[in-house]
């Protein structure tokens, strides 16, 4: 078996493995609740942020706040797969202007370049990876950080890949099989109908593979000058999203030492900023520091127990917990069970 990394992973190293991702995946989500008649203001509330903040152009949002959105859309949709139906919805933002990039390409191979060459500003708590096994194209997305992204997110990764490269009726449909590390759902039918093909529950990463053959096929390519247009943007934004807000950097900085994640003055000397102009800065985004340092815990806890790698003391450790007891008393706290239980399941 030839195994082949199909794509460069030096682009915008400024992104790449950064925990934020571009505002228009979460708009997407946000046009699908608005669309179902979810309260906009039970949202906002729920989920911490202002929805008047997601028309910023240059908006990056910390890997955290995906997750918690994610979290509030399921519970005010009470629809598991509410991740696929936002894949529906187009964002008239940056992602967009992707997704229509993609579209001018004259292969689904070169889209799927495109892609990759772009991945980093749409998402950096996940890379993109390409590995060619037998003649078949598989498309993983590998998360970067100890903080996973939603099941629902990666739903709507798949199911937005699936839209992009199945083809025009009249051509071959390149996606073979669709994988998803989630259990099987309860009721598996939104996600069986997303094509015709082999949908995998449980799988050891998420994925689409795909046909080489069907990928080359030749279709009629776009206007080069829209073309130019669309990447000139892209990179506009690129510039635009280089450095860190002070909202970003705080989250960034507790995700990557939660074991021994700093301090409202120690972050706010590694800022260049007054203790109180920090707590200001996040108090505008509608957050404490010990709220972020709180939901960063809450999320990798679930997800180091959930893996079954560390036992519980081990994962108190890495949370920078010094007893156990005091590590469960929070668990229960966030999740209504002990710790033991969720690593036991």
């Amino acid at each position: 078996m030839k195994i082949v990394n199909h794509w460069p992973t030096n682009r915008f190293p400024a992104h790449r493995n950064r925990p934020s991702l571009c505002v228009g995946i979460i708009n997407s989500g946000v046009l699908e609740l608005e669309a179902r008649g979810v309260d906009m203001q039970r949202l906002q509330s729920d989920w911490g942020v202002s929805l008047a903040s997601l028309r910023q152009p240059h908006l990056r949002l910390p890997a955290f706040l995906a997750r918690r959105f994610w979290e509030v859309a399921r519970d005010l949709s009470d629809d598991p797969a509410i991740g696929l139906a936002a894949a529906r919805q187009n964002d008239p933002g940056q992602m967009l202007g992707l997704a229509y990039l993609m579209q001018l390409m004259p292969s689904r191979m070169q889209s799927l370049d495109m892609l990759a060459r772009y991945w980093p500003l749409w998402t950096g708590h996940m890379s993109l990876l390409g590995e060619v096994k037998d003649g078949l194209l598989h498309v993983a997305l590998m998360p970067e950080h100890a903080l996973q992204p939603a099941v629902e997110e990666l739903d709507f990764w798949g199911a937005l890949q699936i839209q992009h490269l199945k083809g025009l009726p009249g051509t071959t449909n390149a996606v073979r099989e669709i994988h998803f590390c989630r259990t099987r759902p309860e009721n598996p039918e939104p996600w069986l109908k997303l094509f015709a093909g082999e949908v995998r529950f449980d799988a050891a990463r998420n994925e689409v593979v795909l046909d080489m053959a069907a990928l080359g096929e030749p279709r009629p390519g776009g206007s080069p000058a829209i073309c130019k247009a669309l990447e000139a943007a892209l990179k506009s934004y690129a510039e635009q999203t280089a450095r860190e807000s002070v909202f970003e950097a705080v989250a960034n900085a507790v995700l990557a030492d939660l074991a021994q994640p700093p301090g409202l003055e120690q972050m706010a000397e590694h800022l260049h900023l007054t203790s109180r102009t920090l707590h200001r800065a996040l108090h505008r985004e509608g957050w404490t520091f010990n709220a972020i340092v709180e939901i960063h815990r809450r999320y990798v806890a679930h997800d180091l127990l959930s893996s079954g790698k560390l036992s519980v003391s081990e994962v108190a450790e890495q949370l920078g917990y010094r007893e156990v007891s005091n590590f469960s008393r929070a668990f229960r706290r966030w999740y209504g069970v002990s710790p033991s239980k969720l690593h036991e399941h």
